[in-house]
């Protein structure tokens, strides 16, 4: 199988609800060199894109969704070392604090967001699912993170995020952490709308503007 097949057969392996050949094609990709981040955006992360949107237009349902996302967990066990040794030696950036938002129970893009701050230098507080918005002020105070990444994979969860902004808003701390938000049914005008202070249409994205931020501040969304 060529670069192009083994990617191909990761993104079914995904829609498939299967660990074992999607494990098996990981090994496979690594052992022919393919970059671990082109392993997860060119077949992972697309299997899991066509999954969320079967999600949404109830084509599949939250069993299979589950199935998915352990089978995506899975494999980035294995990608994880590989992503994690290309940022050895880089110089500490900061702290980050991350979660998905209150109601909602998807890992997927948090987990692959985790591990890209840790490649680009930040300590990473990961809060888990289900995050309530207090949690994340609290946590943020508590590290003195500079960066505050939440996500949401449901429309019905995403006023949560609205909800974070407010909590930390009332608390007279909204210029004192960043807070950019992710997820597959994000969009930019959403974030200018709940006033977050960036988004991310990928978990690369996201990550730059952590760097941003960390480094000079500001407000780009």
């Amino acid at each position: 199988m060529d670069r192009t097949e083994i990617l191909d057969a990761l993104k079914q392996a995904i829609l498939n609800y299967d660990e074992d050949r999607a494990r098996a094609l990981v090994t496979r990709a690594l052992d022919a060199d393919i970059p671990p981040l082109d392993i997860v955006d060119g077949g992972l992360s697309r299997g899991m894109k066509d999954i969320g949107e079967k999600f949404q237009a109830m084509e599949v349902f939250l069993p299979e969704l589950m199935l998915a996302a352990k089978v995506f967990l899975s494999s980035m066990e294995l990608i994880e070392p590989a992503v994690l040794r290309a940022g050895e030696g880089k110089p500490r950036r900061g702290v980050a604090v991350i979660g998905t938002v209150k109601g909602d129970v998807h890992s997927i893009g948090k987990a692959l967001y985790a591990t890209l701050l840790k490649v680009a230098g930040f300590e990473v507080h990961n809060l888990g699912v289900n995050v309530h918005p207090g949690r994340f002020v609290e946590k943020a105070e508590e590290t003195e993170a500079q960066i505050v990444g939440i996500s949401a994979l449901m429309t019905t969860t995403m006023p949560a995020m609205r909800e974070v902004v407010e909590s930390f808003a009332a608390r007279g701390l909204r210029g004192r952490h960043a807070i950019l938000i992710g997820g597959s049914p994000v969009t930019q005008a959403f974030c200018e709308k709940i006033q977050a202070d960036g988004y991310g249409e990928t978990a690369q994205d996201g990550v730059d503007l952590a760097i941003r931020f960390a480094e000079k501040g500001g407000r780009p969304c």
